[in-house]
């Protein structure tokens, strides 16, 4: 009998134990009176998400809608709690301002949870950052861009070509979800790693299957993660990854292997991987920008002085650049994927907007008289650059992005209310939910490329408008990404116009998924020859 009792005492203690261990943050937003939503015991405000019942998205707007007036709220990502930032001067404050106080991402992203993608860029925290980004800044500049430029355009021109060829044997519906990425894959391998993937035109290119691969998480990979967020203890204790071992050697021979070579063989080839290799050897070196005043990128981010100085490096692996290229490929080859889907979606669904860049595309033609479109004709293009503009604030490539303090500090609010942000706390920018909030973007459910006029632009409040970012840790690829997609859309509407079909979804709804950002519906549009081609 004796053992029993034990045992039910064994029992409760445990259970009262782990009981306040998932709710040991329950009051932290109440004893700074932050207003929050009361979250249940280990999934927090998860809950919904965990049986998808609801997307990413959607929790994010239920919670901004309720406390959007609250220059700041709480949420519960499973016991985890955020600060969530709606006021733009606020953002602004953290991101910019005060950035010394805020550094990171999340910290938490070390090499307990993933050897290899810790040392991205993107994961990299306080002066390995810092270095990281001084040596690699280099790489985005105008003049590298212009580098890069024809390679791209080749590209581009073999995508509208394929649909071209496939236009005189019929109908030519675009699957967008499944045809940009084979553009955007061969384009950032031939710009980044030095080779053609191979991909428009050859439906069973292992390039497209790898990298579609590592874009869709496979279940054993959302079992790790859930496994770190809940028992961090244990994933650790197992030695569990993230990295997919066929990702890790691909990256491996494309970059490291290619360095080596080209060191060794002294061939030079404008591509990322020679300017890595520069970066390695401490010859990357920043030059001014072209004619940056008169270029016209709206989106692309704004670079900031890290503070560190930008020396050889002595002190990194192979695994880092290893790290950066895949960082660079990954998130290269996804971001203009979406922005390519949504903005073809958009003039598909807003005739009037389509035939004034179309005119815009018509008149740079005439200019061009014959000759291929140049860097500098493509960035002058102004209305092209407030469609892309506009699209990224309708869909941004992130829906959210994160801080984490990293000393003390005192929020200081607009009623003169102050908050106390710790060491360790994390922030949440809920970069959609500030897009589409009707305070700065008047009728936000409207795609209207007006609002990044020159008369208009002016206006949008700093901080309320961050498609990749905002301050020192912004997207340090944006103006790759927007020149690739400017690229395709000015090509494709040189000899096609973009029509709603039978597959085009009336509205765009997303799967229920705490992983995912699927559509329910892909989109589709057809690509009607113009009846005048250029």
């Amino acid at each position: 009998m004796d053992i029993y009792l034990i045992i039910i005492w064994v029992v409760i203690f445990l259970g009262y134990f782990i009981y306040k261990k998932a709710t040991k943050n329950a009051k932290f937003f109440e004893k700074q009176g932050v207003p929050f939503k009361k979250p249940l015991p280990f999934v927090g405000n998860s809950l919904r998400l965990l049986m998808k019942k609801e997307n990413m998205i959607e929790s994010l707007m239920d919670y901004y809608e309720k406390f959007k007036h609250s220059s700041v709220y709480g949420v519960f990502s499973m016991n985890v709690p955020f600060f969530v930032i709606t006021d733009p001067e606020l953002i602004k404050q953290i991101t910019i301002k005060d950035f010394d106080s805020f550094v990171n991402h999340d910290k938490s992203f070390n090499e307990d949870v993933d050897k290899f993608s810790s040392k991205m860029l993107f994961t990299l925290i306080d002066e390995k950052w810092k270095h990281m980004r001084s040596v690699l800044s280099p790489i985005f500049t105008s003049s590298k861009m212009k580098m890069m430029f024809g390679i791209l355009s080749e590209c581009a021109n073999e995508f509208v070509e394929h649909h071209e060829e496939k236009a005189k044997h019929g109908k030519v519906i675009v699957n967008c979800v499944e045809t940009y990425p084979r553009y955007t894959v061969d384009g950032i391998s031939t710009a980044v790693l030095g080779f053609k993937g191979d991909c428009i035109k050859n439906e069973d290119s292992k390039l497209y299957k790898l990298a579609m691969r590592m874009r869709k998480p496979t279940f054993l990979t959302n079992l790790k993660l859930m496994l770190f967020i809940v028992f961090r203890w244990l994933y650790i204790k197992l030695g569990l990854q993230l990295t997919l071992k066929e990702v890790y050697d691909f990256f491996y021979n494309a970059i490291i292997k290619v360095m080596n070579e080209r060191e060794e063989k002294g061939i030079f080839r404008p591509d990322v991987v020679q300017l890595l290799l520069q970066a390695r050897k401490g010859q990357l070196q920043k030059e001014s920008d072209v004619n940056e005043k008169e270029l016209s990128n709206f989106s692309a981010n704004i670079e900031y002085d890290t503070g560190a100085q930008n020396r050889k490096i002595t002190n990194w692996t192979d695994e880092h650049f290893m790290a950066q290229g895949f960082l660079f490929f990954a998130a290269g080859f996804d971001t203009t994927n979406i922005l390519l889907q949504i903005t073809s979606y958009c003039l598909a669904k807003n005739k009037e907007v389509q035939e004034e860049l179309i005119r815009e595309i018509d008149d740079v033609f005439e200019e061009l008289d014959g000759k291929p479109i140049t860097y500098e004709a493509l960035h002058k293009m102004k209305y092209l650059d407030m469609v892309i503009s506009e699209a990224l604030r309708f869909w941004p490539p992130a829906f959210a992005t994160t801080r984490q303090c990293n000393k003390d500090y005192d929020m200081k609010l607009k009623d003169g209310k102050v908050i106390k942000i710790k060491d360790g706390d994390l922030i949440l920018l809920p970069i959609y939910a500030i897009h589409h909030d009707e305070r700065f973007f008047p009728n936000p459910e409207k795609f209207d490329p007006l609002r990044f006029s020159d008369e208009n632009k002016e206006s949008i409040a700093l901080g309320s408008y961050i498609p990749f970012g905002s301050g020192p840790r912004v997207c340090i690829g944006s103006r790759f990404a927007l020149m690739e997609a400017k690229l395709l859309i000015f090509n494709v509407l040189s000899k096609f116009t973009m029509e709603v079909c039978d597959q085009t979804p009336e509205k765009l709804e997303l799967i229920p998924s705490m992983t995912e950002i699927t559509f329910k519906k892909a989109i589709c549009v057809e690509y009607r020859p113009r009846k005048k081609n250029n």
